[in-house]
């Protein structure tokens, strides 16, 4: 191979989790790999996974303790710097950093070494994301001080990062804004590898014993609902004589929705659930077996309102039109597309109608929903990245 610029780096890239599946870091990594630079993941440790793997041209190595999510220990200092010693036995010369957890490890391999080049990859704005707010008792009390002292982090460290990326254009502007950057993030989205679709039309109906005129409402990842949303979505789809709701998925509230709607008989008629595929590509064609997709997030908290959603993606790439709780992203490409159907997530009025209104046009919806399609494509976005790491020198 002809050397290039990249073929001269030797990236590493920190993840906050063993990585079983994570795409965004999955497509970073073979991008940069397919154009040259050496490429290694340092990820959490997991018993049941190996220390070393190669994945699509890249390295995987299973080294990080647990600890990197408890800023206020006492031995958070000693973890960092042990965890950076660990790391720095590594080859590299630009550290990318997959989310504030990894940032703070990140930050420390700076000061040792300010000659490497450090990149921050936000995936969410963690100031509009109080996740604390999903415990409760003391463990809520305790998380609002974490979540507080991880937003102080994350201002503080990301001014020393040489080059911050995001998803979206409005988390770029309010990351700028909190740490007071000269420059803007750079915008990557998080699309999908647009691969040909290959959708078992009536898996569903087949898998499920279901009438041929039966329409499929699927919801693909982490359900974000509170019991009570969860009642309202259920009782609407048990309304609706030929509709049915599919959960995919992998996550313990999904398994405890599982374990619930086993135990009625009518919701059981109404409401199914199927694992969630090992690859995108895979879970892209399931999705396209279903008739439209349920895109639910918490639309009070801010990250979620400018954020991205993956699922949302996923979806458009399976052709499927959208019923959506609002995001500026999806208004955005909703205002030149109608591909999607509004709703505010406590609305049980709105949510109705925003069902009825894609079954009542459903083939208008699918037109929209295939234009869309052509928009949210990795291999527009990932030329981006691509660029930016030329510009390194």
């Amino acid at each position: 191979m002809k050397e290039t610029r990249l073929s001269r780096m030797q990236v590493l890239m920190l993840l906050d989790n063993p990585f079983v599946s994570d795409v965004r870091v999955d497509k970073e990594a073979a991008s940069l790999s397919k154009y040259g630079a050496s490429v290694t993941v340092a990820c959490s440790m997991e018993n049941d996974l190996p220390y070393k793997e190669i994945r699509n041209g890249y390295t995987i190595i299973r080294l990080i303790e647990d600890g990197y999510n408890a800023p206020l220990r006492k031995s958070y200092k000693e973890y960092i710097s042990r965890t950076a010693d660990k790391i720095e036995q590594l080859e590299f010369n630009i550290l990318h950093c997959h989310d504030f957890y990894m940032l703070s490890i990140g930050n420390e391999l700076k000061k040792r070494n300010p000659s490497i080049y450090l990149i921050y990859d936000a995936h969410e704005y963690l100031k509009g994301w109080p996740f604390y707010k999903t415990s409760k008792g003391i463990n809520k009390f305790k998380g609002r001080l974490v979540w507080n002292q991880l937003v102080r982090k994350e201002k503080n460290e990301i001014k020393k990062a040489d080059k911050v990326i995001t998803i979206t254009s409005a988390i770029a502007e309010r990351i700028r804004e909190n740490s007071a950057l000269l420059i803007s993030p750079m915008v990557i989205g998080n699309y999908p590898m647009k691969t040909d679709l290959e959708v078992s039309n009536g898996y569903f109906h087949e898998k499920y014993k279901l009438p041929k005129d039966e329409l499929v409402l699927i919801h693909s990842g982490t359900i974000y609902h509170t019991d009570f949303q969860l009642k309202t979505l259920f009782d609407i789809v048990t309304s609706i004589t030929n509709l049915i709701l599919v959960f995919v998925g992998d996550r313990p509230r999904f398994f405890d929705i599982k374990q619930i709607v086993g135990k009625d008989a009518e919701l059981s008629k109404k409401i199914y659930f199927h694992d969630y595929p090992k690859t995108q590509n895979e879970t892209v064609n399931l999705l396209g077996a279903a008739d439209f997709g349920l895109l639910h997030v918490n639309d009070s908290w801010e990250a979620h309102k400018i954020g991205f959603s993956n699922r949302f993606a996923e979806y458009i790439m399976a052709e499927l039109p959208v019923v959506a709780t609002p995001q500026e992203f999806t208004f955005k490409l909703n205002n030149e597309l109608e591909c999607c159907a509004f709703y505010h997530e406590n609305n049980s009025v709105e949510l109705k109608n925003a069902i009825q209104k894609i079954t009542a046009n459903k083939m208008n919806f699918k037109k929209n929903a295939m234009a869309a399609r052509e928009k949210l494509d990795w291999k527009l976005e990932s030329q981006k990245l691509i660029d930016l790491y030329k510009s390194l020198s």
